[in-house]
């Protein structure tokens, strides 16, 4: 049987109880948000460089009409970028996006060699391919890959 000073010591564990759960939702809220701030902070540093050196072939909403297509014949014409996820069963492939701006870990033909290999590309003159080149170009690819993501449609 519950006594009178075990009904204190259950309330009192119930508000500690209470007050952890608060806590623990809080604290899953704020990574929950510095996660998704840090996403978009990405996909806004990367819109920049989308812009420089995307844009001219896949256009500035991604739908592969840029102005490069009408005078650089290319075939396979620029990807519609805006169904990348809704191709993917509705996941947007992340790692194949960045592989595939990067370049120059699969080079499956001699197609691929329409699109330039932006790892190589991006790389800090007189720097080329140091560890603190290569985590540069990687940070500047993955941030396209962020950019792209925000422009999928449903």
């Amino acid at each position: 049987m519950i006594g009178p000073d075990d009904r204190g010591a259950i309330a009192l564990l119930s508000r500690v109880l209470s007050s952890t759960a608060q806590a623990s939702t809080a604290f899953l809220l704020l990574i929950l948000l510095l996660a998704t701030t840090a996403r978009t902070a990405a996909a806004q540093s990367g819109i920049r460089d989308y812009q420089i050196y995307c844009a001219d072939c896949h256009g500035l909403g991604g739908k592969g009409d840029g102005p490069s297509r009408l005078t650089i014949p290319m075939n396979p014409p620029p990807n519609d970028l805006t169904q990348m996820a809704k191709k993917n069963g509705g996941i947007f492939p992340f790692d194949e996006v960045v592989d595939s701006i990067d370049g120059r870990k699969n080079i499956p033909s001699h197609a691929r060699l329409q699109m330039p290999f932006w790892g190589t590309t991006l790389q800090k003159p007189g720097k080329e391919f140091t560890p603190e080149s290569d985590a540069e170009v990687k940070k500047r690819i993955e941030s396209m890959a962020r950019y792209v993501e925000t422009i999928q449609q449903k």
